[in-house]
């Protein structure tokens, strides 16, 4: 089931995002899958749930699943939350 493997991959982006960016949470993505990518959305949407509410950072997250007719899995936009800083 490949779609599973796609899912962790664009959590890992997700996470590698929070990093790079010094968020605490993640609290939107969208994301756009083609139709010819080959995708079957349903078991990708369901890996990526199960995998966002195993992590603090993503846990609660919204997800927006959008398509289009390319070949491709796109991250297309991130909503990110801050750490809070100390002054």
């Amino acid at each position: 089931m490949h779609e599973f493997s796609l899912a962790r991959e664009v959590h890992d982006r997700l996470l590698g995002l929070a990093v790079r960016h010094q968020a605490d949470k993640i609290l939107k993505a969208e994301v756009c899958v083609g139709s010819n990518a080959g995708i079957i959305v349903n078991s990708f949407s369901c890996g990526f749930h199960a995998l966002i509410e195993q992590n603090e950072s993503t846990r609660g997250m919204d997800v927006v699943i959008t398509h289009d007719s390319s070949n491709d899995l796109l991250l297309k936009c991130v909503e990110l939350e801050e750490k809070a800083r100390d002054d």
